[in-house]
């Protein structure tokens, strides 16, 4: 639910954010321009609907917008009393690094998340953060990079190394004190929730826990930033539903991540998973979420991650997250993923790719889509 309000109204917010909280909502203020702010209620609104008609009757309330998809708190379209649809703002999701910076997914700026798939050895994701941030104060992009690494991984084989756990966690806040970078991991168990939340900047959810449904109210609750990996076996409304489960909790700051889906076209060893790029602008249309892309996973061969990378600028993501290995002789020792892990020689090639296509192609491709706007409101 949605509620449009003049500004000077102190006594109906009031009573709004105590019929919300006593409905077991939270309230999320956009302040607008002259006149008008609006109020997210965020959370289970469906008891806090019964009394709709009240809210629109307070002091102040232009009007109370309904939503009627089954991911009610993060959906783009919304309605009034009368079936006009509006769509709403898309909502940036910030993340501030030890270096004061902040990184905002979602405005109009590509974010770059980047790092080992893993923490293997504290030298090797030392030497890995370091220079990710001479790249980013290099090429000035430093306020666009967030560092990744796996503390837990979700592997395939029991047997296989499944991360360091806390240990990785040590050494990634020792990372992010050297460098000043934020960091994001990957949080498997909703009973580790509690304990990293004061931890890690960025929680990560992988495909494979994508539709853990505890560990997604977990992360919920904690209001952390999360990136959520969409799963590879889901289509697009089971993913932005798991998200929903997320956001229920009060927490809007999510990040949708495509990765790659299994199809038939898997088998034949020419790319791991297919990325289905097309999902990254209907994300964008039905959600008021940032939506990044992961180059690395759907491919599984580093020869291949540039194009995926490259390919998903025209779909207009939000950012990407790219797998590095700082040198190729660490391959051989790499116990994760170690095919799939870009250079970082190259994955600064890329970072200045992204920004020739900010500058030239981009303001092309916004002529484009201006037309199908123009096409589709009829002006």
């Amino acid at each position: 639910m949605i509620i449009e309000l003049e500004k000077g109204f102190p006594e109906t917010v009031a009573r709004i954010t105590q019929l919300a909280s006593k409905s077991g909502n939270s309230l999320e203020t956009i302040h607008g321009g002259e006149i008008y702010d609006t109020l997210h209620c965020l959370g289970d609104t469906r008891q806090l609907a019964t009394h709709i008609d009240y809210i629109a009757n307070l002091p102040g309330v232009e009007r109370v917008w309904r939503i009627s998809s089954s991911y009610k708190n993060i959906a783009k379209v919304v309605s009034d009393e009368n079936r006009q649809k509006v769509n709403r703002a898309r909502r940036p999701v910030e993340v501030t690094g030890a270096d004061g910076k902040v990184r905002k997914f979602g405005a109009g700026k590509h974010i770059f998340v980047v790092g080992p798939d893993s923490v293997q050895t504290r030298e090797q994701t030392t030497i890995q953060a370091r220079r990710i941030a001479e790249i980013g104060d290099r090429l000035g992009v430093r306020d666009r990079i967030i560092f990744r690494a796996g503390a837990y991984k979700p592997r395939t084989r029991p047997t296989d190394f499944r991360g360091l756990g806390l240990e990785a966690i040590d050494i990634l806040d020792e990372v992010r004190e050297t460098t000043g970078l934020p960091y994001v991991t990957e949080i498997m168990d909703h009973t580790l929730a509690e304990v990293l939340a004061p931890r890690v900047d960025m929680f990560q959810i992988g495909t494979r826990n994508a539709q853990d449904f505890k560990l997604l109210e977990a992360v919920g609750r904690h209001g952390k930033p999360v990136i959520l990996k969409r799963g590879f076996g889901n289509d697009a409304t089971e993913w932005f539903n798991a998200a929903e489960y997320i956001a229920i909790q009060g927490n809007l700051d999510i990040v949708l991540c495509e990765r790659g889906v299994k199809t038939m076209f898997c088998k034949d060893g020419y790319n791991r998973y297919t990325p289905d790029f097309n999902v990254i602008r209907y994300a964008q249309e039905k959600t008021i979420l940032p939506v990044v892309f992961d180059p690395s996973h759907a491919a599984g061969d580093d020869r291949l991650v540039a194009e995926n990378y490259l390919a998903s600028l025209a779909y207009r993501a939000d950012g990407t997250l790219t797998e590095v290995i700082h040198n190729e002789d660490f391959r051989a020792e790499q116990q994760c993923d170690a095919r799939q892990a870009l250079h970082l020689d190259l994955f600064e090639k890329l970072v200045e790719a992204t920004l020739q296509w900010e500058e030239r192609i981009a303001p092309l491709q916004a002529q484009i889509e201006g037309y199908f706007e123009s096409r589709k409101t009829g002006k």
